[in-house]
C-alpha cells in the first residue's frame, strides 16, 4: 500500500513539474547556445579585426601606389588643365589674352605683321634657290648641333632643297627621348605640324608646338604636353630659337601651311645621325640605342631619297614610306 501511494504520488509530481522541467531545459539551452554564440563572436572578433585592418592597409598601399605612377607620370596634373581653361577666354574686343598660347589657331595683328616683316627678310634667299612663299617644306632639328634646318620643295620641284639652317639658342634636357611630363627633356621623333599648331600669341614671342605626344609617345605612355620651338633664350617650352629666327620660321610654316601643304614634317633627332656618329654613342647610351636606330631609318630616309617620308606607327616603331603622290 505505502509503495503504490508513493508512486502515485511520485507519478503526479513530475506530472505536474514536467513543463516547467521542460521550460527550464529549453530556456537553459538557449541560453548555452546564446552564450556559445557570444564566446564564438567574442574570440573570433581580433581575427576579424586583424583582417579588416589588413584590408584597409592592402587598399591604401594600392591608393597610393595609384596615385604615386600618376603622379610619376604627370607630376602636374591641373597645369595644363588650367592653361586650356585660361586659353578659352577671350578679352571684350573678342582677342585672346595677350601672352596665353591661342588654339586653335587664329593670327592676329601683332603675328600677321611679323611674319610679314620675316618675309621680306628671306625672300631674295628663296627667289635664289627658285622657291616661293608658299612652297611645300619640312623642318629638321639636331639637339647635339643646336641647329634648324628649313628644307623646301617647289611645286615643279622633284627633290627638296636646304634653305636655311637656324643656330638654337638652346635646347631642353640632352640626348635621349622625353617619356613623361616634368623630365626636362626635349622630344625626339616625327612629328607634324599644322595651322592649329601655330602659337601667334605667346609669352615667348612666337611659337610653333610640336605635337608631343605623338602616336609613337601615346604607345610607350609617355606624357607631356605645349612643347614648342619659340622665341627666346631660355628652352622652358623645350626648343628656343632667336625671335628673328622664329619669326622667320614660323612665317615660312605659316605660309605653306595657308598656300595649300597641309602638315610639315617636323623631324627631331639626337643629333646627325651618320654611321660614324652612331657608332661612336651605341656604347654610351645603351637604353636609347634600339630607339636611335629606329630614327636613323627615317633620317637615311631623307638623306638619301630627297623626300619627306610618310610616317606610320606599327607595334610602337616609326616605319618610313614614300608618299603615294611622290611615286
Amino acid at each position: 500500500m505505502f509503495l503504490r501511494v508513493s508512486l502515485s504520488v511520485l507519478l503526479i509530481g513530475i506530472g505536474i513539474g514536467s513543463p516547467w522541467l521542460v521550460r527550464d531545459w529549453l530556456d537553459g539551452h538557449s541560453d548555452e547556445e546564446r552564450a556559445n554564440r557570444v564566446y564564438g563572436a567574442l574570440s573570433s572578433f581580433p581575427e576579424q579585426l586583424r583582417k579588416r585592418v589588413r584590408g584597409v592597409e592592402e587598399n591604401a598601399t594600392l591608393a597610393i601606389a595609384e596615385v604615386e605612377e600618376q603622379l610619376q607620370r604627370q607630376p602636374y596634373p591641373l597645369a595644363s588643365k588650367t592653361r586650356r581653361i585660361m586659353q578659352g577666354f577671350t578679352d571684350a574686343s573678342g582677342g585672346v589674352i595677350p601672352f596665353v598660347n591661342s588654339s586653335p589657331y587664329s593670327a592676329t595683328s601683332r603675328s600677321r605683321s611679323l611674319s610679314a616683316a620675316a618675309l621680306e627678310r628671306i625672300k631674295p634667299l628663296l627667289s635664289k634657290l627658285g622657291l616661293s612663299v608658299g612652297d611645300a617644306m619640312i623642318v629638321r632639328l639636331f639637339k647635339e648641333e643646336n641647329e634648324l634646318e628649313i628644307w623646301m620643295k617647289g611645286r615643279s620641284d622633284v627633290d627638296y632643297k636646304l634653305v636655311k639652317v637656324f643656330r638654337m639658342e638652346e635646347i631642353a634636357g640632352k640626348a635621349g627621348p622625353k617619356r613623361r611630363e616634368g623630365d626636362g627633356q626635349a622630344p625626339e621623333g616625327f612629328y607634324e605640324v599644322t595651322l592649329l599648331s601655330l602659337r601667334p600669341e605667346t609669352k615667348h614671342h612666337l611659337g610653333i608646338d610640336v605635337g608631343y605626344p605623338n602616336e609613337f609617345d601615346r604607345y610607350h605612355g609617355y606624357t607631356g604636353s605645349d612643347l614648342m620651338i619659340h622665341g627666346g633664350t631660355r628652352a622652358s617650352g623645350a626648343f628656343a630659337l632667336s625671335r628673328e629666327a622664329i619669326e622667320e620660321v614660323y612665317a615660312l610654316a605659316e605660309s605653306s601651311l595657308e598656300g595649300g601643304q597641309s602638315r610639315i614634317g617636323l623631324h627631331l633627332f639626337p643629333f646627325r645621325m651618320t654611321d660614324a656618329k652612331m657608332e661612336s654613342v651605341w656604347k654610351q647610351n645603351p637604353d636609347c640605342l634600339a630607339f636611335w636606330v629606329n630614327l636613323k631609318e627615317g633620317y637615311d630616309f631623307f638623306e638619301n631619297v630627297g623626300l619627306s617620308p610618310l610616317v606610320r606607327i606599327e607595334k610602337g616603331v616609326y616605319t618610313f614610306h614614300v608618299p603615294q603622290r611622290e611615286n
